[in-house]
């Protein structure tokens, strides 16, 4: 199409000119003819001339449309390398997966307004929890958060969050041999990075406390990394950190299955719901003998044990079953009772 309208353009100059010419001959009147051979050379030297104007226009042209094509190129580049900065970390990032109590979030102008079972939380989000509140939070990439009373806690993205006051359980998965998701809890004392685990992190009187309760974690400080086992409180203050023993089962961890997330046993064999279950109260699950645990596989499980504490879960699933629970400070048991 550009080509079109060039030779067009060069269609018309050139007419103009013969027409100029015209007038021009006409004007002067006759002149003596030239030689064959000099009017040869003079229509050469005009031709080679005309050529060489058309080609400057061209050029000119072409320049013209090759530096518009060269700025919407790095303009579309300017916009692209750009991109990540407008589209920064926004849009929704977890949800609630339970709500107990009162739990807020900042509506963005110092209000805050309640949420429920089911809300959406946006990166950036401030939530927080009153004296007898609580929340259990799915993120997007599977980890699974809860918060204690009195908790406050900001959703930087979809892999951190910065707590403020308060404790926080993070859970990143039950999978055996599973990769852990990505996920950062900052602090004002350090930043606690899990390595596979459930912990909890504490704010209290300026000190972090981090019990682990399975896997392991890394706790950055200022002072360099900290790492804790199952099994161990870390204290960790400005100045010091030390660490003492925490069992999978104490009471500390009581809070934790007050605001436990829906767990569905419909169409679940018992050894799965008991697998969940041991996980939740931090027990190992035991067999009494290999017919018990034939027994917890084969049974399929229908109902629900929605809004019960996961001990209280095991006494109920099992009441409908053969098996039989005892339960212990670290393990529970399972017999092949008879009804």
């Amino acid at each position: 199409m550009t080509g079109d309208r060039n030779m067009h353009d060069e269609s018309t100059l050139a007419g103009q000119d013969d027409g100029d010419l015209a007038r021009l001959l006409a004007a002067t009147g006759t002149r003596d003819q030239p030689s064959e051979r000099v009017a040869r050379e003079v229509r050469a030297a005009v031709e080679a001339e005309w050529k060489k104007s058309v080609a400057t226009r061209r050029r000119r042209r072409q320049y013209a449309s090759w530096a518009a094509a060269a700025g919407v190129a790095v303009a579309a580049v300017a916009l692209w390398v750009a991109r990540p900065m407008y589209l920064a970390a926004s849009g929704p990032v977890a949800s609630l997966a339970r709500v107990v109590g009162e739990v807020q979030v900042d509506a963005g102008d110092g209000h805050w307004i309640p949420v429920a079972t089911g809300s959406v939380i946006n990166a950036a989000a401030v939530i927080r929890t009153g004296s007898g509140g609580r929340a259990a939070i799915g993120m997007k990439d599977g980890v699974e958060l809860r918060l204690d009373s009195d908790t406050q806690l900001a959703f930087n993205d979809a892999r951190e969050a910065s707590l403020s006051k308060g404790a926080v359980y993070v859970d990143s998965g039950s999978g055996a041999g599973a990769p852990a998701a990505d996920f950062v809890l900052a602090t004002p004392i350090g930043s606690v990075h899990h390595l596979g685990t459930q912990y909890e992190a504490r704010l209290t009187d300026g000190d972090l406390h981090v019990g682990v309760r399975e896997g392991r974690v890394e706790v950055g400080t200022a002072r360099g990394p900290v790492l804790a086992g199952a099994g161990e409180l870390l204290t960790i203050s400005d100045t010091s950190a030390s660490r003492s023993r925490l069992a999978p089962s104490a009471s500390r961890w009581k809070w934790v299955n007050e605001v436990t997330p829906p767990f569905s046993i419909e169409g679940r064999s018992v050894d799965e719901f008991l697998a969940w279950a041991g996980r939740e109260t931090g027990r190992s699950i035991v067999y009494s003998s290999p017919a018990a645990e034939r027994q917890a596989r084969s049974v399929t499980l229908r109902g629900t044990v929605e809004g019960l504490a996961p001990d209280l879960a095991v006494s109920a699933v099992l009441a409908t079953t053969s098996l039989q629970p005892v339960v212990g400070d670290e393990q529970i048991t399972i017999d092949a009772g008879g009804r």
